[in-house]
């Protein structure tokens, strides 16, 4: 039998993400500028799947992923949620039939808002900004989702950059299909197509811009290469952000990633078995990345658009 709704306060808010990988909800607590989670989980229906080649979603992946949005709002309401935000990210507002996708989520009385890539960084730097250490300095922050990347770059006084490329997991893991055990020649034509990216893409954007030594990992990406580092399913929120992963540690563990089967990869712990085949392409963007930078470190976090919308 389910519990009885909590009475509403308007202190507490939920959030949301439709994903092109992943639905997620985070219902918190937020008064003064802080954000006190009290559930945060998720649910992979692969909305992305398909659309960055067809340009549309699939019914199915449509039918998942508003099934799965209506139960996270009961579970919101059920926890007491004064509001309840729902927002979409890349695979919706590149597929021409994202009216389908509102609709199915509209039937539940829920509105979808689709925001764009600058409005998704934005959030994402205002969710790590959140976090005490980081509410002031330097920063550099990349958020890998399934359909794109944010990036995002600022100093004390200014916002420097803020961008979101089509580089994502799903996107690439698409673009660039590898074998059930991937083989050199797969790994070495996506480190080929990632460099000839970052040229292309990246590198023109940060015009020479300074950075840190550290970068700011969200999305799901760094929270699983840090499980895997500490074998470990049960890392809290708080052990996650206290890491730190060196370059040669997330080195080790993309060339490790790569290296395995894919049955392998499903029964690897720290990894949910449905990331299996998305982590590769995750692991060998940040790795690229941190190349490409001068990143000495990676750290994780898990306050990202989130986070950021319920501050908003």
């Amino acid at each position: 039998m389910d519990d009885p709704p909590k009475n509403q306060t308007q202190n507490i808010r939920a959030i949301i993400d439709v994903g092109s990988n992943s639905v997620k909800l985070l219902i918190a607590e937020v008064a003064d500028g802080v954000v006190t989670p009290i559930v945060h989980k998720g649910k992979q229906t692969r909305l992305g799947r398909g659309v960055f080649e067809t340009g549309r979603l699939e019914p199915e992946a449509i039918a998942a992923t508003a099934l799965e949005v209506a139960a996270f709002a009961e579970l919101a309401k059920g926890q007491g949620a004064a509001s309840v935000r729902v927002l979409a990210t890349s695979a919706a507002r590149e597929a021409s039939n994202a009216d389908e996708l509102a609709a199915a989520i509209s039937a539940g009385g829920l509105k979808l808002e689709i925001i764009d890539g600058q409005t998704e960084a934005e959030l994402v730097l205002r969710g790590v900004r959140s976090l005490p250490d980081l509410g002031a300095g330097p920063l550099a922050i990349i958020d890998v989702g399934g359909g794109s990347t944010e990036l995002v770059v600022a100093d004390d006084s200014a916002l420097r950059l803020q961008h979101s490329f089509p580089l994502g997991t799903v996107r690439w893991l698409e673009a660039f299909p590898v074998s059930e055990t991937p083989t050199d020649a797969e790994r070495a034509k996506l480190a080929q197509a990632l460099d000839d990216f970052l040229d292309e893409q990246v590198t023109p954007k940060l015009g020479g811009l300074p950075l840190p030594n550290t970068l700011i990992g969200a999305g799901g990406t760094p929270v699983f290469l840090s499980r895997i580092l500490k074998e470990r399913d049960d890392l809290s929120a708080d052990e996650i952000e206290s890491l730190r992963l060196s370059l040669p540690e997330v080195q080790s563990l993309t060339q490790r990633l790569w290296k395995m089967p894919l049955a392998e990869r499903r029964e690897l712990a720290g990894l949910p078995a449905n990331r299996a085949d998305v982590i590769l392409f995750g692991a060998a963007i940040f790795e690229a990345v941190m190349m490409r930078c001068g990143f000495g470190e990676l750290r994780p976090t898990l306050r990202g658009v989130r986070y950021g919308a319920l501050l908003g």
